[in-house]
């Protein structure tokens, strides 16, 4: 867990006005802002609710100011499930105010109801240094931002979109917080493309009624694992050409007396799988004789793939064969880029657009 890096000689500075030694204090600290920073969703949460103070004094990529109260320190580490002595507590918050104007040169100023309302002198300015984890969201929540902008979305489009969609909140609060009609966020929400700049030349989720025939299509140069549908259809053409009737399984059965054949082949093969060795000829160990290629896919020519002579039939339902080029070390392993998160740079600048009016 990361700590708060405070100079040590205010510590100290504190330290010699109190009782306590340095390394108290400096524990202290420690103390006080992991407390803080593990309800630190419950902070933003405070400061964004119209019914109580916004206590958010600043906010930082990697690190947050929040003030409060004495009494609220003591709960915020009642809640956090810490404890500390009330001196030492005010010691510790003495350093945070000390931290606050002589290195950030701010203070804290509140208004007199504020003052009054809650019984309390002033307020301390309290640092909190943000977690990975939710540094980790703040960069995903922006990563989906730029997918969108990057599939086409307007920037107000691509807000909107997010915040129904992804986020999950309601159109109509969320339309009177951007000032515009429910029916514009809905629209800009339903016509979000896919937020995934990666999915253009990539891995995608294809709808079932635009699958090909066969396992590839030439015309986008792409391979597709077959469907329930076109597996279930080759097994039923499968079973047909078994019994030599030239039906499926769902066509016509025949005669009663097709059928009671079918139904006698059906009895030979359940005896046989309840005895599958009934002169005891069958190795014990079944690793020993397992096959261990039983879909044949070494057979299959990645050739006959792109040339549309393998058809779904020729692939299992948990694979299809790829092309691998081992005569050519240097050559990209299928050009699939799929995370996109080593090239985002959290410092960089992006030119964007001004979107005023664009909603």
């Amino acid at each position: 867990m990361h700590r708060p890096a405070v100079p040590d000689a205010y510590i100290e500075e504190v330290a010699e006005r109190t009782d306590f030694a340095v390394d108290d204090v400096r524990i202290g600290l420690r103390v006080l802002h992991d407390a803080v920073q593990d309800r630190l969703v419950e902070q933003y949460r405070r400061a964004r609710d119209a019914s109580t103070p916004n206590h958010l004094l600043t906010d930082g990529a990697d690190a947050a100011w929040f003030a409060f109260a004495f009494a609220d320190l003591r709960s915020e580490l009642e809640a956090a499930g810490y404890e500390m002595d009330a001196d030492l507590l005010a010691a510790v918050a003495a350093v945070n105010m000390t931290v606050f104007q002589e290195v950030h040169d701010r203070t804290v100023s509140f208004p007199r109801d504020l003052a009054d309302a809650g019984d309390t002198p002033f307020f301390y300015p309290i640092y909190v240094e943000k977690p990975d984890w939710w540094r980790e969201a703040e960069t995903s929540t922006l990563r989906s931002l730029l997918g969108l902008l990057e599939s086409g979305s307007s920037p107000a489009a691509a807000l909107d979109a997010w915040a129904v969609e992804t986020a999950g909140a309601d159109p109509d609060e969320w339309a009177a917080v951007r000032g515009v009609e429910p029916d514009r966020v809905r629209s800009n929400a339903a016509a979000a493309p896919d937020p995934a700049p990666e999915a253009a030349d990539g891995l995608r989720a294809e709808a079932r009624d635009g699958v090909p025939d066969g396992p590839y299509d030439p015309e986008t140069d792409r391979l597709f694992v077959p469907t329930t549908d076109q597996l279930a259809a080759v097994r039923e053409a499968d079973d047909a050409d078994d019994n030599g009737d030239g039906t499926g399984a769902a066509g016509d059965r025949g005669t009663a007396e097709h059928g009671e054949r079918r139904d006698d082949l059906a009895g030979d093969e359940t005896t046989a799988a309840a005895d599958p060795d009934p002169d005891g000829s069958v190795d014990p160990d079944p690793d020993a004789s397992a096959d261990p290629d039983p879909d044949r896919l070494a057979e299959i020519d990645p050739a006959d793939l792109r040339s549309g002579d393998v058809e779904a039939a020729d692939l299992p339902e948990y694979a299809v064969q790829g092309d691998d080029d081992d005569d050519d070390p240097d050559a990209d392993d299928g050009g699939r880029f799929i995370d996109g998160a080593d090239v985002f740079d959290r410092t960089g600048d992006r030119d964007r657009n001004d979107d005023a009016g664009d909603r």
